[in-house]
């Protein structure tokens, strides 16, 4: 009949005018996804230092802290020289907070502050430990670094920072009620801080795995962290960053040695 004649008509060349139906294109299988991101990932890796490196630096700093017996870390500038009325001071504080409580001496073994806090523990006669760093020279990682005096048992040295601050955190948490540790912030530069504010922070958000709270000082000689301590308790509190007096709880500003002492006296003695 003509009229299906005529609807053929129609049907054809509404086929040419649309063309030839395309296959929508298919996602790939999850687990060809999977396999994939996977693939990235150990592309990305193989460009790194392998994590399990510095697991098992970690693994290696704590079992100094183990053998050594935690106590008062120290954090500070590497760039103090020995003629400069803090490290004297820095000495005379490790040699009293080591003869008082009876713990060990922690740092990060360098020199400048930390070789005077060194020297302070051993001038009390107790253990002195810590973190060394491999430094960079020329471009290149140092290959070993050794103390020039202490014990091989009594140090592990690091490639990676992180597992050093670690180490020293680890060193100054308690487990018993009786355990004396604390933590010292001495005047230092950006690595300082860098340490100064992972502490502050984990005591801050309850993440420093301590069991029995842990005295923390701000070495404050001759004003050296007035501007910080400015910054963080007017102009944050200001922004909004902060509360009002947020970080009392955690830490204190002490301008000499025997603010310090007394502060630690003040800690264990509302114990």
């Amino acid at each position: 009949p003509r009229g299906v004649v005529v609807m053929r008509a129609v049907v054809a060349r509404s086929a040419r005018a649309i063309g030839p139906r395309r296959a929508r294109p298919r996602s790939p299988p999850k687990q060809v996804a999977r396999c994939a991101s996977a693939l990235a990932a150990a592309r990305a890796s193989s460009d790194r230092e392998s994590p399990e490196a510095v697991a098992a630096e970690m693994r290696a700093c704590y079992d100094v802290v183990a053998r050594m017996g935690r106590g008062a870390v120290y954090l500070g500038s590497a760039r103090v020289p020995e003629d400069h009325p803090h490290f004297a001071s820095a000495r005379a504080l490790a040699r009293d907070v080591a003869a008082t409580y009876e713990c060990t001496t922690w740092s990060g073994l360098g020199a400048g502050m930390m070789e005077a806090v060194t020297r302070g523990g051993m001038d009390a006669g107790k253990p002195v430990a810590g973190f060394m760093i491999l430094l960079e020279a020329g471009g290149a990682r140092q290959a070993s670094r050794k103390h020039p005096y202490l014990p091989p048992e009594t140090y592990h040295t690091t490639s990676f920072f992180s597992a050093r601050k670690h180490g020293l955190v680890d060193a100054g948490m308690r487990e018993e009620v009786t355990d004396r540790t604390a933590f010292f912030a001495l005047p230092g530069g950006v690595g300082t801080l860098d340490e100064i504010f992972e502490v502050l922070a984990l005591f801050q958000l309850r993440r420093v795995g301590s069991k029995h709270p842990v005295p923390f000082a701000l070495m404050n000689y001759d004003g050296c962290f007035d501007s910080l301590i400015a910054f963080l308790e007017k102009d944050m509190v200001a922004y909004g960053s902060l509360r009002e007096d947020e970080l009392v709880p955690h830490w204190r500003a002490c301008a000499t040695n025997e603010e310090a002492m007394a502060y630690l006296r003040e800690f264990y003695g509302a114990e």
